[in-house]
Formats: C-alpha cells, sequence, structure tokens
C-alpha cells in the first residue's frame, strides 16, 4: 500500500505531504483546486514521461515520491527478483524533473521508467472515467473474469504458454525437413567430412591451453637455460661457508653471535639446495628438435580446427555430437520426418486439451460471475439490468487459450442482450466497472486501488450505493478516491481536502487531513455545494457520517 506521497513544486503544488493509510482515503475539494493535479503526481512517479509544463515558471525542478509498504508475499519476491534491495518490505520511488533532465531511483538506485512501470503495475492500480472505456475492448472481459477465478486460471495459464512452447520447438524442428534429395545428399557429403575431421582430431578438454603452455617453455628454452646457468655460476660464486667458518670462529669469544651463526647457516643451506635444483632443471630444458617440431604442429591443428568452431574445445566436441545428430536424421530422412510431423501433431494436440480445460473452467465459473455482477448492478439503480458472458472458440491459441470473451448486457426492460461496447453509455460504463471491481475485490492482487472521479453523473440512492460498494472493496485493499459527492465522503477512513489560494499573486493548492470535525464540515460543504454551512446543513453531514460508521460496522 502507499504509505505517503511527497510533491515539490507539480503545477500548483508548491510543496505538500499526504500520509495514506489502510482501507478508504478520500480527497475532496473544490472545482479546479487541483484533484487531477494530485493523480498526475501520482502518475509522475510511476514512470510516467515527465511534462515540462508542469514546471513552476520560478522553480528550475519539481519532484514526486512515492513510499509502499509491500505486504503482500509474492509482490516481494517479484520485486526483489527485480534486483530491487528492500528494508523493512519498503520500497521509495523518486522522480526530479527539471528543464533539461529527468531522475528516476528506486530505494535510492537508478532505474529505468519501465522498471518502475513494471513494479509499480502490480502494486497499484489508477481508475479514472476514461478507463471505463477499456470495458468496450474484449480483451478486458477475458481478464475480469480470469481474475474472479483466480489461481486456478494462473495455472492453466502457465501450462498453456509450456505447450505454446514445446509446439513452437516441435515445429520449428519440422521446418528443417524442406530439403529436396540434392540438398539433402549434399549436406550428407558435408557432414561426413566434417565429423571424420572432428573426430580424427581426437580434440580433448583442456589440451590446447596445456599445449600452448608446454610450447611457451619449449619455444623459450634456450633464454631459460641461459638464465638458469647464470643463477647457477652466481650462487656458486658466492663465499657462504667461508662467512659461516669466520662467525663460527668468533663464536668462542661472544655466544650473543649465535643467532647470526643461525642464520647464515640457514642461507648456506638454502643456497646449497637451490645449487642442485638449478643443476637438475637446467638439463630438462635440453628438447628434442623432433618433440619440438610434434608438438608445434599439433597446436597448429588444434587452432586449425578451433578456428571454425568459436575458438572453443567444448564448442567442437559439442557441435560434434550435433553433427552426428543431424547426419543420423538425413540418412533417416523419411522416417525422422514422420517422428517430426507425429511430435508437432501430439503437442498440437496436448496445447489445444490445455487450452480446452482453460475454457471448460471459464465456463464453469460464468455463472457465479454473472449471478454476482447482476446483484451488484442492480443494487446501484439498473433494475432491469440483464447480464451474460459470450465465450466462443478462436481459431489461434494463445497465452489465454482459445476463448473469445464478450460480456453481453441488456439495461433496459425488453431490449435485447447486445455487446457491452454497443450498449452502455460513458456513465454506464463508470458504474458497471466500480461493480466488476467489487466482485472483483477479495480475488484481485493489486494492494491498492486509485479512484479519479468514478462517482461523475451520479447522485441520491445511486451515490449511497457506490459509496458501500467502495467500502466493500476497501476492506481487502487500500482504496485512495476523489469524489465530489458528500455520501462518498462520508464513507471515509481517511478524509483529505485539497485548497487552492492565493499567495502574493501565486495560486497554490495545499492539501490537509481532516479531524473528525474538519470531516462533517466538508460534508457539509458537499452537501450545500459550496453553500453556507448552517446548523441545519451540519446535522445533515453528521447524520450522513453516521451513517457511514454504520454501515462500516456491518
Amino acid at each position: 500500500m502507499i504509505e505517503s506521497l511527497s510533491v515539490k513544486n507539480f503545477a500548483l503544488i508548491k510543496e505538500a505531504h499526504i500520509d495514506f493509510r489502510d482501507n478508504l482515503n478520500v480527497i475532496t475539494g473544490e472545482t479546479g483546486s487541483g484533484k487531477s493535479i494530485l493523480i498526475g503526481s501520482i502518475n509522475l512517479a510511476l514512470g510516467m514521461r515527465s511534462n515540462k509544463d508542469y514546471l513552476r515558471d520560478d522553480d528550475e525542478e519539481m519532484s514526486v515520491a512515492i513510499s509502499f509498504d509491500v505486504k503482500n508475499e509474492e509482490l516481494k519476491n517479484y520485486i526483489k527478483e527485480q534486483d530491487i534491495s528492500m528494508t523493512d518490505d519498503k520500497i521509495i520511488i523518486y522522480r526530479k524533473v527539471t528543464k533539461d533532465k529527468s531522475v528516476a531511483k528506486i530505494n535510492d538506485e537508478p532505474c529505468t521508467l519501465n522498471k518502475i512501470k513494471d513494479i509499480t503495475e502490480k502494486l497499484i492500480d489508477i481508475y479514472g472515467q476514461h478507463d471505463s472505456e477499456s470495458l468496450r475492448k474484449n480483451a478486458r472481459h477475458i481478464e475480469f473474469i480470469d481474475d474472479f477465478i483466480g489461481e486456478e486460471v494462473a495455472v492453466k495459464k502457465k501450462n498453456i504458454v509450456e505447450h505454446i512452447a514445446a509446439f513452437k520447438k516441435a515445429k520449428e524442428n519440422l521446418d528443417t525437413f524442406n530439403l529436396d534429395e540434392k540438398m539433402r545428399l549434399r549436406e550428407i557429403d558435408i557432414l561426413k567430412y566434417e565429423i571424420e575431421e572432428l573426430a580424427n582430431a581426437n580434440l580433448k578438454e583442456g589440451e590446447e591451453e596445456e599445449l600452448a603452455e608446454k610450447f611457451k617453455i619449449v619455444s623459450n628454452s634456450k633464454n631459460i637455460i641461459e638464465a638458469l646457468t647464470n643463477a647457477f655460476n652466481s650462487l656458486q660464486e658466492s663465499r657462504f661457508d667461508y662467512a659461516v667458518k669466520e662467525v663460527k670462529d668468533a663464536m668462542k669469544y661472544d655466544s650473543s653471535l649465535s643467532d647470526v651463526y643461525a642464520s647464515l647457516t640457514d642461507v648456506e643451506n638454502i643456497v646449497s639446495d637451490s645449487i642442485k635444483e638449478l643443476d637438475k632443471r637446467i638439463s630438462t630444458y635440453d628438447i628434442d628438435e623432433k618433440e619440438y617440431k610434434t608438438m608445434e604442429d599439433r597446436l597448429d591443428f588444434i587452432r586449425r580446427i578451433l578456428s571454425k568452431y568459436d575458438n572453443s574445445i567444448n564448442s567442437a566436441l559439442s557441435q560434434l555430437s550435433e553433427k552426428r545428430e543431424r547426419l543420423d536424421t538425413l540418412v533417416n530422412y523419411e522416417s525422422e520426418k514422420k517422428k517430426a510431423e507425429d511430435k508437432v501433431a501430439k503437442c498440437e494436440k496436448k496445447l489445444y486439451e490445455a487450452a480446452d480445460e482453460l475454457s471448460k473452467l471459464r465456463k464453469k465459473y460464468k455463472d457465479e460471475f454473472v449471478e454476482k455482477l447482476l446483484f451488484e448492478l442492480r443494487d446501484i439503480g439498473f433494475t432491469d439490468a440483464k447480464f451474460d458472458i459470450s465465450i466462443t472458440e478462436k481459431p489461434d491459441i494463445t497465452k489465454d487459450g482459445f476463448d473469445e470473451v464478450v460480456f453481453m448486457i441488456s439495461l433496459n426492460a425488453g431490449e435485447k442482450l447486445k455487446p457491452i461496447s454497443e450498449v452502455a453509455s460513458g456513465g454506464e460504463l463508470s458504474r458497471i466497472m466500480l461493480c466488476i471491481k467489487t466482485i472483483l475485490s477479495d480475488t484481485y492482487g493489486t494492494e491498492t486501488l486509485i479512484f479519479d472521479e468514478i462517482d461523475a453523473g451520479i447522485s441520491g440512492i445511486t451515490a449511497t450505493k457506490v459509496a458501500s460498494k467502495l467500502n466493500r472493496i476497501a476492506k481487502n485493499h487500500q482504496v485512495i478516491l476523489i469524489t465530489h459527492l458528500p455520501q462518498i465522503a462520508a464513507m471515509a477512513d481517511n478524509h483529505f481536502v485539497i485548497e487552492k489560494k492565493v499567495d502574493d499573486n501565486k495560486t497554490l493548492t495545499t492539501i490537509m487531513q481532516l479531524d473528525a470535525d474538519g470531516m462533517i464540515g466538508e460534508i457539509g460543504r458537499l452537501i450545500s455545494s459550496g453553500g453556507s454551512l448552517t446548523e441545519t446543513v451540519l446535522a445533515n453531514a453528521k447524520e450522513l457520517k453516521e451513517s457511514a460508521l454504520l454501515e462500516k460496522k456491518k
């Protein structure tokens, strides 16, 4: 959920900080006070491309910081998979925009806007009036019923994705069987030559590196012998034995020289051992010319072979295995092609069966979805509504299966069911979408839902019903919403008011959280549509708030 939002120099907002809480957070304010600007600042934090028009004229930069407390374990794991470190299950997204550049960070680490979008779309869902238009797209309908079913669908979709990959791989393999006889015979000849060359090379892992190291030593044997001989002669010419004898004689008169004597003795022993080792090693570098040539030829041969295979013995050996398999396929071309065809057919059948299982699952839950949505629709005034879901089969199978899902609706008595895109108006779509969100609230994975004036065009008893539905959604999710209706504002667990003021000839937007008395006053303002807050209006506001509290306790 969103813990806090800090905004600086964003349009009319000079500086603002909001601490959001669980459940239902309501934002109200007069028309033009800047409620939509607040949503714009959240969108900027969530990865929206920066718009320099939001920069205040007399400021050099604008910034937005939004803090999330992530509760869902699946979301936590996803965020960690994106290499985002978390402390106490929190992430802070920061955006700073100047006239020349834009900076984006998550937990103080620079981050791309695409990564921010990928993460935040799983944390938060912003729903405005225009978003109801997505109901006109059939692709959304299948998402809604799948969200309603929940985990069972996710498992079957994963199964379909695996079968799609297997089917694609099988088809790609079958596509390799497109050679005419002349091309097949030519490729067989080439493969036989390459296999024979690799097999006869008798390559071994690590051989090239080992030979290269030996060849380096052999090639420089003369230099090595010369250097070791000089070292041998120098050590032999040293007079360590004389030094040891003289110190030993002096020790007869001063026993404290024993330490010096012991050190010199150690040095003499080391030098003696080194002379013996050098004498032994010098003879080992006397390499036979024939052995040298054999080593050189083998190394050149290996490198020539490896130049065809990424200069890697592992790659060469791997390709030797692949070439043998390919040769076997070409030699037994017809029988192997038949196997490939059978594999495609088998994979296609399994894919269809997986898609069919998913389709059956949707049809199993369809009636429950229809029943629940009809209840919600009728609860907010669509008393004559009829609703059904058309599920038909498409020719192609995607990750969503082969179903074409279309919501069919009739909002008035006597009307036939038609696709929702052909029937509902914008205001009706908003209310239908709210009903869908309500029935999905138990299974919807996103922790925070933001509604931007979803209540436009409604009033009276319908507004009360909408408030009740928003309250139900807020039981399982953090809900942040902008409203102008007192019935919805009364349902708030946390209430914020946005005000526009003029200070020093500059228009500023301020945001303030209301206490209990402030809530009553703001609900009264909404009831009176900005008129006088009379005792009657305040009494109505108090009564509305008390009714909402009773509703919340149910």
